[in-house]
């Protein structure tokens, strides 16, 4: 059986500063720096929720950082802590003489309402999506080593068990839209640590694993497209925590390799945030990666750690990052807030660059246009060759297939994009050196392409994304307290190779055929059957390092 799709492509990260790279402008905000510990926010839109703990005290707030309004969640004298917030209904971990999941709606007077009332329930970390609650039940087995994790539909009212066995189950997230929940799954003692996803398929929770062996994962969020998380593993010799992500639907595992350690990612929409510690500086701060524009940005850059992030991006486009900070003795919730263009000015590939340009012009000259996916499909013997993967990107874009660029010239392909047929075989001719065209990516992007013909032949795909200025715009925020810009650095993610565990499996049922065990193929039925051609060979593919690693990321 094959476990695990092939990775295709290897993308070496430019870590100096470039010119191209866009700067976001923005205002920082403090939440709460009042007297004793103001921890852990989380966002979604202007809201904040976060725990203020005081005298022994604990209680949760919530701050509209549009207005200023600042408020308490009433808890008549128990121990209110670790909550989340999704629209305007926050949840939270109560303990008095139980310790239980209670909900709240802030746009009412009403008091807060305990899921799933349980007598000497052991409940924590609640976390909320859309209408979806998850969190860490410990009543199920009753040792404290094996919690399992539950979900409550605040619509239906129902309780849901996720997941039944001896393992330690823990830090879940939910998508936005409540449809996805992820959580990284650990043996008793806490090590050899996966993340596991559980996707809604109309009547059920169905869940897989997401990673396998490679290293020890932990700290998961998603936005329903990827799920990111920070994982810790040996490269080449060096044992490092970095930030990784993948397609919820299956594919290549990418990888912010960065020197130092990097943990607890929150993802929303194309932005991943998450806590760095740079070794030249020996404290935590808080960076912003765009996955659109495969820019990283450095929020914070205080003396002081900066760590327990969270993001939201509103429809509108404006983006809210939370984070905890220690000072003067005691911990303060801040904020920083920007915008993305409300209305893009390279929505179509004609507006690529300041010059309008065709997809072809693009592909001759991508200049700073930011790379997105590269892989090679080499024709062997026998039957077709097929590859595939999974990547990011979203709105316009441009697809480039270079007919021969490491043989012969192809005669007969195809390549697909989320299920879509982009190029077929009649584009492929001996005198063509060049199919561009005009594509548009939904996110969670699938590429699968087949080559056929004679052996030696080949054909490169290339996909670009909209160019650094369709990005992070410069939001002007002079005269606001707090007015910042923040120069950003080009930083192209490594796709990891021989990545071990996929949702998406492939199984010889019968002996003859190929089947989908675990999930089903994003780039549908066209490429399952490319895909059921490469069995039981892997095909082989070819990555451009050396161009990558000149051009910082550009073809």
């Amino acid at each position: 059986m094959l476990r695990a799709l092939p990775l295709l492509t290897c993308l070496l990260p430019a870590l100096s500063p470039a010119a191209d790279a866009p700067s976001l402008s923005g205002a920082l905000q403090v939440v709460n720096a009042g007297p004793g510990d103001q921890t852990d926010p989380h966002v979604s839109g202007s809201l904040v929720a976060y725990t203020n703990e005081s005298g022994g005290t604990s209680e949760i707030r919530y701050h509209d950082l549009t207005t200023g309004e600042d408020a308490a969640i009433p808890n008549g004298g128990a121990f209110d802590f670790v909550s989340d917030v999704s629209g305007g209904t926050v949840v939270f971990t109560r303990v008095s003489t139980s310790s239980a999941i209670f909900t709240f709606d802030v746009s009412t007077d009403g008091p807060p309402e305990e899921l799933a009332p349980q007598d000497g329930s052991s409940r924590r970390a609640a976390v909320i999506g859309g209408r979806t609650v998850a969190w860490q039940d410990f009543g199920y087995t009753g040792s404290t080593l094996e919690p399992e994790i539950a979900v409550f539909d605040l619509d239906q009212r129902t309780l849901t068990r996720l997941t039944d066995d001896h393992m330690l189950d823990r830090t879940p997230a939910v998508s936005p839209d409540g449809k996805t929940v992820v959580w990284a799954k650990c043996d008793v003692a806490g090590q050899h640590c996966d993340i596991w996803q559980a996707r809604w398929g109309g009547d059920r929770f169905n869940s897989q694993a997401l990673t396998g062996s490679e290293g020890e994962e932990s700290q998961p969020d998603t936005n329903g497209d990827i799920v990111v998380y920070a994982s810790t593993r040996t490269v080449e010799g060096v044992t490092d925590r970095d930030i990784y992500w993948k397609p919820v639907n299956g594919g290549a595992e990418q990888r912010l390799a960065l020197p130092g350690l990097d943990a607890n990612p929150s993802v929303s929409g194309s932005l991943i945030a998450f806590e760095r510690k740079d070794p030249a500086k020996g404290d935590f701060d808080i960076v912003l990666y765009d996955l659109s524009t495969q820019t990283l940005y450095q929020l914070t850059n205080s003396p002081e750690d900066e760590n327990l992030n969270d993001l939201s991006v509103s429809d509108d486009g404006t983006v809210r990052v939370v984070w905890t900070v220690s000072e003067a003795g005691d911990f303060n919730v801040h904020a920083f807030t920007f915008e993305l263009p409300r209305e893009n000015p390279c929505e179509g590939v004609a507006a690529f660059g300041a010059t309008p340009r065709t997809a072809e012009q693009v592909c001759n000259q991508p200049g700073s246009t930011p790379l997105l996916a590269a892989l090679e499909v080499a024709r062997t013997t026998g039957q077709p060759n097929a590859v595939s993967l999974g990547f990011y990107g979203k709105g316009a874009g441009v697809m480039c297939v270079d007919n021969g660029y490491a043989g012969d010239r192809a005669t007969s392909g195809w390549v697909w994009l989320d299920g879509a047929e982009i190029v077929d075989p009649s584009r492929f001719k001996p005198g063509v050196s060049l199919v561009a065209r005009d594509i548009r990516m939904k996110g969670s992007s699938w590429l699968a392409a087949l080559i056929s013909g004679s052996a030696g032949s080949s054909f490169r795909i290339r996909v670009y994304g909209e160019p650094s200025q369709c990005g992070v715009s410069n939001v002007s925020s002079a005269g606001l307290p707090g007015a910042q810009l923040i120069p950003g650095t080009r930083v192209v993610p490594v796709v990891v190779e021989g990545s071990g565990v996929s949702p998406l499996t492939f199984g010889n049922e019968d002996g003859t055929g190929c089947s989908t065990g675990g999930g089903s193929l994003a780039a549908g039925g066209l490429a399952l059957l490319a895909l059921c051609l490469t069995r039981p060979r892997r095909a082989r593919v070819v990555v451009a390092r050396k161009e990558l690693r000149r051009n910082g990321g550009a073809l």
